[in-house]
């Protein structure tokens, strides 16, 4: 039986560059083939695409996608601190409040915060770069301006806010240091 041919995802392609990464740092890719192959990452289209470029290396599969860490308030508060590149953040006539601060510099995070009748805020340190992908129907978004410091992760917020507040805050915030009473 034929194997069906897939699309490659946006995370598939950054996995396959971490994997990438690591070989070049144990000495198995030069550096001038990490850059060849990291473009031909983002140029790719198909699964199959990706493997190859992985198959020299002794690994014949992609990496596995990493399970997101899922934090729900349901009539509650919840605080909580990030253990997954990935997270899901849902407040229903609750508040969810978020730690990021302490994410590693360089490194990319997806947060998908939603809120019904709710609200999730979300610390961020001064130097974290923060990409907006969400909507808000009778509800609020609000998200820092550009970074006041160098050298901070990426944090792709994604999510939808009806009739609650998704608000990202940078640590000087007047919201930061209410958010943690």
């Amino acid at each position: 039986m034929t194997q069906p041919v897939l699309r490659v995802s946006d995370q598939e392609r950054e996995q396959t560059v971490a994997v990438l990464n690591q070989a070049a740092a144990d000495g198995r890719l030069t550096w001038d083939e990490h850059f060849e192959r990291v473009q031909a990452v983002y140029s790719a289209q198909l699964r199959g695409d990706l493997a190859s470029l992985l198959d020299d290396l002794g690994l014949t599969d992609l990496p596995a996608p990493v399970a997101p860490q899922r934090i729900h308030a349901f009539a509650s508060k919840v605080h909580s601190a990030p253990v997954s590149r990935r997270i899901e953040a849902e407040a229903k006539f609750g508040a969810v409040v978020l730690d990021l601060t302490g994410l590693p510099s360089g490194e990319r995070f997806d947060l998908e915060a939603s809120s019904f009748c709710g609200k999730v805020t979300v610390l961020i340190s001064a130097a974290a770069v923060v990409l907006n992908g969400g909507t808000a129907k009778l509800g609020k978004r609000s998200l820092p301006g550009a970074p006041t410091a160098l050298g901070g992760p990426i944090i792709t917020v994604t999510g939808n806010s009806t009739m609650g507040h998704i608000r990202v805050v940078r640590p000087d915030s007047h919201w930061a240091r209410h958010a943690l009473h």
